[in-house]
């Protein structure tokens, strides 16, 4: 599966690699705030790694653009979330993350701002059908299993 996301940071390199480690990134969730959804640390070819490093740095920002702050060992530096890239991965983990991410590509820039595409992206998943848990009586697991349906569901459409 590919599925665009919007880089909200990047990580220290690691070892011989120039410029950073990982992206940070995330996908809109229901009201629109930017959800932390995982790593990418695979795929850059060396061409792009400066070229991607280039457009985050011009970025940079103090404050993290995610709704809940990424727990990460690595130190983050965080961007104004305005790059998306498109990440190939396997699926998603229960807790709402990419499964085996790698960077296929920068997504090709469009007229409008990544935070109106990522609104639009935020009404798509709104207008998703989602399940409910089985039982329906655990408020909190059923609204997981809601966000995680129609994510999942939003990454099957082409972009």
């Amino acid at each position: 599966m590919i599925h665009t996301c919007i880089v909200g940071g990047w990580t220290d390199p690691r070892g011989s690699r120039p410029f950073f480690g990982a992206l940070l990134v995330g996908v809109p969730d229901d009201q629109g705030e930017l959800r932390y959804v995982g790593r990418v640390a695979s795929g850059f070819p060396d061409a792009q790694l400066g070229l991607v490093w280039k457009q985050l740095h011009s970025l940079k920002t103090k404050a993290s653009p995610f709704a809940v702050l990424p727990d990460t060992t690595d130190r983050a530096h965080w961007v104004k979330p305005r790059v998306t890239v498109r990440v190939q991965f396997s699926g998603w983990t229960r807790d709402g993350r990419l499964r085996r991410p790698v960077f296929a590509g920068l997504d090709a820039p469009s007229s409008t701002s990544p935070a109106r595409g990522a609104a639009r992206q935020a009404a798509r998943l709104r207008r998703t059908p989602t399940r409910s848990a089985p039982g329906g009586k655990n408020g909190t697991r059923e609204r997981a299993n809601k966000e995680r349906s129609s994510v999942a569901a939003d990454t099957t459409r082409r972009h």
